[in-house]
């Protein structure tokens, strides 16, 4: 028995080891592709051909865009042949070949004929390196496999609250001070009070690129087709250089003393020139036609009191701050087409009218891109929903910390661009974005980005018609992260994946289900989940608060349920989700009252929360209690903690038994 076991397992590993691999392993999925009769040596010689007639009957009908990405590549017996219009077309045919051979490890290679072609002109990734700085090293290695899969744009956060990542010359202070700070994470730098240290004191963490070290990561991006976009982040997002140079701070009510909040003073001359200047030595090292200003999350409160900024707006007759805002912003959109250049920006340079020449990055949800392609202007689609992807990714008690919901393989996967588009010629493409709160190291960098990477590199490249079967994109990211695993990347472990919380997929029988509810506080609109009907359907809610299951409320929760008749009670109890980096928290308590009659209440049992909901991830809590009463009418409360991060509460079935 011994013997034959030890036979069958060696024929087993022969046939592994001498499988063909083909076209059916690839991410990003071709366009097409053929299989031909017999096999092909992974080492036989390759022949690039430009021009040929072949290939240009094949791209005739492609928009300009994807003829210059566009291969056609031919594995035979004897020979490989790469056919394109493009150098970037046969080091994408190029890619595709080096794929399968490094999936093959060695073995033969089908015979097969591929033609593809990109669905999309941009398919980027955002590297956030301002709140956990990362080095050129790290940078160089990520762009390798986004070369692998095709990805063509490398945006890279470089400025920020947290830190200022880039060398400029006549502004020594922003990487001698703002570079660094006493905390080395993120969290503790955020509740310490926002200070900063010295390049090169005791325990100062931080760093920036040099600007050799750009050049480098410009020029390896550039052999790879992949274009770096830097942001360089206005008016928001900027206190780290407030604190260096306070004069473009906004000023007090009375015109003496600086306010440091996180924008800068669009009402300050010296602003302009500054910000201008730096644009002009990141021009010099960066040759994308596209250049980031950021442009989100800008408070704008010091602005309504600083005597500049009212000045700036009574001079250009503005109505409000969104107005200055946009004032603001197309400062720059001239200044940059003055430079060749285009303006880039998150979807909140809308607010107060769009720069001319500027073009929107979507993030918050489609409507803006939708919006802002509808007016002319060209869109990269962001979504938070399915592009960021420092989201978790799996079951988030066993994950540790991180920003905002549940973003599993499977809905990045889903996502279609061009959805809610009545003309896409102004759709560029998609990028996926990872933000660093919570992201310390390399490792964890790489564990959010791949392999969900994987799955925007196919959304972006591939015809959306084939993609058509999550099940066997699964199978071919799978065996892509277990073997980039074993070149010295860390992707999440799909093998291991738990999937959404288990309650999600199983209704809930109990006595309320389907009884009415009346709500003596209100939920709130934007996630009000089925609406009335929320709490007794007998659905449950997933890992994240926004999945339309949870209802949320922005005050104490104070509803009354109708069982409609007289029934007795043994349990009632409710589960709550607290996320403190969204500002939800668990309640402090419930409390339980009964009614005959719906009028009259009668206290029953309250019970108070015990469970500490401080973790920035996801966290769950039944609150019940077993009673023993016969009643028709159940009031239910749950009373919020009189704490910072607890503005909300969310609520997914109130289970009556």
């Amino acid at each position: 028995m011994k013997k034959t076991i030890l036979t069958f397992m060696a024929a087993a590993l022969c046939l592994t080891a001498f499988a063909q691999t083909g076209p059916d392993v690839l991410i990003p999925k071709p366009a097409s592709y053929t299989i031909l009769p017999g096999e092909a040596k992974a080492d036989v010689p390759v022949k690039i051909s430009y021009g040929s007639r072949k290939i240009k009957a094949m791209v005739k009908d492609l928009p300009d865009y994807a003829r210059k990405e566009a291969y056609l590549l031919t594995i035979k017996g004897k020979a490989t042949v790469i056919e394109a219009l493009t150098e970037e077309g046969a080091f994408r045919g190029k890619k595709t070949l080096d794929y399968m051979k490094e999936m093959a490890g060695g073995g033969p290679l089908k015979a097969c004929e591929v033609f593809d072609y990109p669905r999309f002109r941009y398919r980027g990734l955002m590297f956030d390196i301002s709140r956990h700085f990362r080095s050129k090293e790290f940078i160089l290695k990520q762009l390798d496999l986004m070369a692998s899969i095709k990805m063509n744009v490398l945006h890279i956060h470089l400025t920020d609250d947290a830190g200022w990542r880039i060398q400029i010359d006549k502004y020594p202070l922003l990487t001698g001070q703002a570079a660094w700070r006493p905390e080395k994470l993120w969290k503790d730098w955020d509740v310490n009070g926002h200070n900063y240290s010295r390049e090169g004191a005791d325990r100062a963490f931080g760093g920036y690129l040099t600007k050799d070290d750009v050049k480098e990561i410009v020029r390896y991006a550039a052999e790879r087709h992949i274009t770096v976009i830097p942001e360089i982040e206005l008016p928001g997002h900027s206190l780290e250089v407030l604190k260096a140079y306070p004069t473009i701070a906004c000023l007090d009510s009375t015109g003496t003393h600086p306010v440091f909040t996180s924008d800068l003073c669009p009402g300050s001359d010296e602003a302009l020139r500054m910000y201008k200047d730096i644009l002009d030595e990141v021009l010099e090292l960066f040759p994308s036609q596209f250049i980031h200003i950021g442009g989100d999350e800008a408070g704008k409160a010091s602005w309504a009191h600083c005597p500049r900024c009212q000045a700036r707006m009574k001079e250009h007759a503005l109505k409000d701050v969104d107005e200055l805002q946009s004032w603001f912003v197309r400062q720059f959109d001239s200044y940059l087409a003055s430079k060749g250049r285009r303006l880039l920006g998150w979807d909140e340079i809308m607010q107060g009218g769009l720069a001319p020449g500027a073009t929107v990055m979507s993030w918050r949800g489609t409507s803006h891109g939708i919006n802002a392609a509808a007016e002319g202007h060209d869109v990269v689609m962001s979504p938070g929903d399915w592009c960021y992807i420092n989201h978790n990714q799996d079951n988030p008690l066993a994950l540790g910390e991180y920003v905002g919901g549940y973003l599993p393989l499977s809905r990045v996967y889903e996502y279609d661009p061009a959805d809610g588009f009545k003309d896409t010629a102004h759709l560029l493409g998609l990028q996926g974005n990872l933000w660093t709160e919570h992201v310390p190291t390399d490792e964890n960098f790489e564990f959010k980005l791949y392999p969900r990477s994987f799955a925007l590199a196919e959304v972006g490249w591939s015809p959306q018609e084939v993609r058509n079967d999550f099940q066997e994109f699964r199978a071919r990211a799978v065996a892509l992260a277990d073997h980039i695993r074993g070149i010295g990347y860390h992707p999440f472990d799909l093998h291991t994946e738990w999937g959404d919380r288990p309650e999600r997929n199983k209704e809930v029988k109990h006595l309320a289900r389907g009884c009415k509810v009346i709500f003596n506080t209100p939920y709130a609109n934007q996630y009000k989940a089925a609406g009335d009907a929320t709490l007794t359907d007998g659905l449950q809610g997933g890992w994240t608060y926004s999945d339309g299951r949870w209802q949320g409320f922005e005050s104490d929760i104070d509803i009354i349920v109708d069982l409609g008749k007289t029934r007795q009670v043994n349990f009632v109890g409710a589960h709550f989700l607290a996320n403190i980096g969204a500002w939800i928290g668990f309640p402090e308590k419930i409390q339980i009252q009964t009614s005959p009659d719906g009028v009259n209440f009668a206290d029953c049992t309250e019970v108070l929360c015990q469970v500490k909901d401080t973790d920035d991830g996801s966290l769950f809590v039944l609150l019940g209690d077993f009673i023993d009463v016969q009643t028709r009418y159940i009031r239910f409360k749950a009373l919020r903690k009189n704490l910072q991060y607890h503005d909300w509460l969310f609520i997914d079935e109130l289970i009556i038994n």
